[in-house]
């Protein structure tokens, strides 16, 4: 089959063999065959691509939309094969049937030899999609995100490219290299040291002045900062017609050699892929479970950090990932960031994609409560806990007056939009580094690296309803909690409140200021994971889990209906599909009451809702309950508080509702569920 050209870098561009291009004229079209192109051979539910590109529409209307949209491709590609292949429920582009820039251009990056280099340089042509928008949010924010993963891989790229050139002596390819990377990142003050050397040697000495006051001036302009010593030593040099030799333009070319940064990978989570990296050869392994947001590829340019990961990685295999929606993973749309549900999800897709069976979890910032709510939910999976400067919730109430009000967070995350691109929040997260010049434009491309604008303050909303206090109490792993006393991002407190609830915790803080845990106390954080870990644990069967109980009741049937044996039985039958439909494990199928058990609360509130609603089109009554607590296990099943506690909520509602406790409630946050207050019960 003939092969169709896809370039989506420098704006879109289709064409057949010999360069015939081909126009797709509708703009929807031309979004849905880039957001396919970028990863050839994925597949994407009908309903994730429907509701990307057309967000404010009816679901029906949406999906007739993208019918539509498909069938445009097909006329317009005019292949001899169907290229977008799936099982009628999903959407895939066939990798066999085009070729792509972008997994061409990443392929090359990865590779990283000098070829692969300037192979990779050739084919970034410019931003993806140069050009083009939808006026749609959820399509606009992925390819925000998307836009800036890559231009930040072009600009690494360019920059091992500019150390290789400028180490050979290919001095005119290097000046066009750096003058590139100033292009795409102008605050880049290495590249502008790179450049002032270069202009040097060639004997262009008011190029390479000129170059130090155009580094100057964006600084200043956008960071309010001056350049950093190395810089205005090197301007001095040129000033004083002193020319750098080669030892010179090396030491600015290059830094210290240092391993290797890991390779990037990814694993499937649902319709999604979610990037991660694995260091180190340990007897155990420990996944480093992000915050807000996150960059695997990024973190490993900051040697702080890089030295931090590495020190993790020498007594265990570590892994790394970044959560959906941020850094090097799928974007999501807005409206879809990822519930702790959601991540528990993705972190179980990584360890199986690690092939670990079994690993300590530590959780940093707003890491903590999604691996607080996993060790409970997975203790199989979980040889212990580590949380770092971390919280149950961030919202205060009157039993938890430590977080922020409603109104100062709100109005932190509209500063977020209005501030994003730059080293915001460092002076509260990272105080001892905050005049650091390098670490400062580090930050804030990390920011930008890890999330767009919108996703970021999507991100941070998620904390307005996010508690998991009611679960730390079924934590029965080994766990360690560590947190900075001066902590100005979260307070010290919340901490203390975690580890007087968890049994057996073990709580130890740290004297520095700093929230990340990479700054001022990295050394003791490392040596208190390093002796948890080493605690012999002898993994064991659990015997407590926490789970999501729900209770469907039946109502009885109206007099002259069908007999009670055979409407039973499409009762359950019914009620069966739908939970193994939602992954829940059923407990009771006996008589008009059923308990099922579920790993993920959004899911079961969901299974609860749609049995409901067949019931009532099938003609049958049904009301559901349901709680998250704490239950045991037993040979013959799980039994406990949450299954009575279920059962009592079920009895309190009316036919046709789903009620849920407010520890449900607190744990689905994100998850696009409406709730409506209810307190009379029957």
């Amino acid at each position: 089959m003939t092969r169709l050209s896809i370039r989506l870098l420098g704006g879109l561009r289709v064409e057949r063999a010999g360069g015939v291009p081909l126009l797709v004229r509708r703009r929807k079209a031309r979004a849905l065959l880039a957001y396919l192109a970028l990863r050839p051979g994925s597949e994407y539910s009908r309903e994730s691509l429907a509701a990307l590109l057309w967000p404010d529409m009816a679901d029906e209307h949406a999906r007739h939309n993208l019918r539509q949209a498909l069938l445009a491709l097909r006329q317009t590609l005019a292949m001899e094969r169907d290229p977008f292949g799936g099982d009628g429920e999903v959407v895939a582009l066939d990798p066999g049937a085009v070729t792509v820039d972008v997994p061409s251009f990443e392929r090359c990056a990865r590779a990283g030899t000098p070829d692969a280099l300037r192979e990779a340089a050739s084919l970034y042509r410019g931003d993806l999609l140069e050009g083009f928008s939808i006026d749609e949010g959820p399509f606009e924010s992925w390819l925000a995100g998307e836009r800036q993963r890559l231009r930040e891989l072009a600009l690494a790229v360019l920059d091992r490219l500019l150390s290789v050139e400028m180490a050979t002596g290919a001095l005119e390819r290097a000046v066009q290299t750096g003058v590139r990377l100033v292009a795409l990142d102008p605050l880049r003050e290495s590249t502008h040291r790179s450049l002032m050397v270069l202009y040097a040697r060639q004997g262009r000495r008011t190029a390479a002045l000129r170059q130090y006051q155009m580094c100057a001036d964006a600084l200043g302009r956008e960071l309010a900062v001056k350049p950093e010593p190395a810089t205005t030593e090197l301007y001095q040099q040129v000033l004083q017609r002193h020319v750098p030799g080669p030892a010179a333009t090396t030491a600015v070319a290059a830094t210290p050699e240092a391993p290797a940064a890991p390779i990037t990978r990814y694993a499937k989570s649902g319709d999604l892929n979610v990037a991660y990296q694995c260091v180190g050869e340990g007897p155990l392994d420990l996944v480093l479970v992000p915050g807000w947001v996150s960059n695997v590829e990024c973190f490993w340019e900051e040697p702080r950090v890089a030295r931090f990961l590495r020190r993790l990685a020498s007594f265990a295999r570590l892994i790394i990932f970044d959560k959906r929606g941020t850094g090097l993973s799928d974007r999501v749309p807005e409206s879809a960031v990822p519930t702790l549900e959601q991540r528990m999800d993705d972190l179980r897709a990584v360890m199986d994609a690690a092939g670990s069976k079994r690993a300590v979890l530590v959780g940093y910032s707003e890491g903590g409560p999604m691996c607080a709510l996993f060790a409970a939910t997975y203790p199989a999976r979980t040889a212990g806990l580590v949380m770092i400067g971390s919280y149950p919730r961030i919202i205060q109430d009157p039993g938890f007056p430590w977080g922020y009000t409603v109104d100062a967070y709100r109005e932190r995350i509209e500063a977020l939009g209005r501030d994003w691109g730059g080293p915001i929040t460092l002076d509260r997260r990272a105080p001892s580094v905050m005049h650091d010049q390098a670490f400062v434009h580090w930050w804030g491309r990390f920011l930008r690296m890890g999330a767009s604008p919108g996703a970021a303050m999507a991100l941070s909303r998620l904390n307005l309803d996010l508690d998991v206090r009611h679960v730390l109490s079924a934590i029965r792993v080994p766990t360690l909690l560590l947190h900075a006393v001066g902590d100005q991002t979260i307070d010290v407190e919340c901490s203390r409140y975690m580890a007087a609830r968890i049994p057996h915790a073990r709580y130890v803080e740290l004297p520095g200021e700093d929230h990340l845990p990479w700054l001022s106390d990295a050394d003791t954080i490392v040596e208190e994971i390093a002796r948890f870990a080493a605690t012999p644990d002898t993994p064991a069967e659990p015997d407590h889990l926490l789970v999501t109980v729900m209770a469907v009741e039946l109502a009885p049937a109206p007099s002259g209906d069908a007999p009670r044996l055979g409407r039973e039985a499409r009762y359950q039958e019914l009620v069966r599909v739908d939970t193994v439909r939602f992954r829940g494990r059923l407990l009771v199928t006996t008589g008009p009451t059923v308990l099922a058990a579920f790993d993920g609360p959004a899911r079961a509130v969901r299974c609860a809702r749609a049995i409901v609603d067949d019931l009532g089109r099938a003609g049958m009554t049904a009301r559901a309950g349901l709680h998250t607590g704490e239950c045991e296990v037993r040979p013959d099943g799980l039994c406990g508080a949450a299954v009575d506690a279920a059962r009592r909520i079920a009895a309190g509602a009316r036919g046709g509702e789903v009620v849920v406790s407010s520890t449900v409630k607190d744990l689905v946050a994100g998850a696009a569920i409406d709730f409506r207050p209810r307190t009379a019960t029957r």
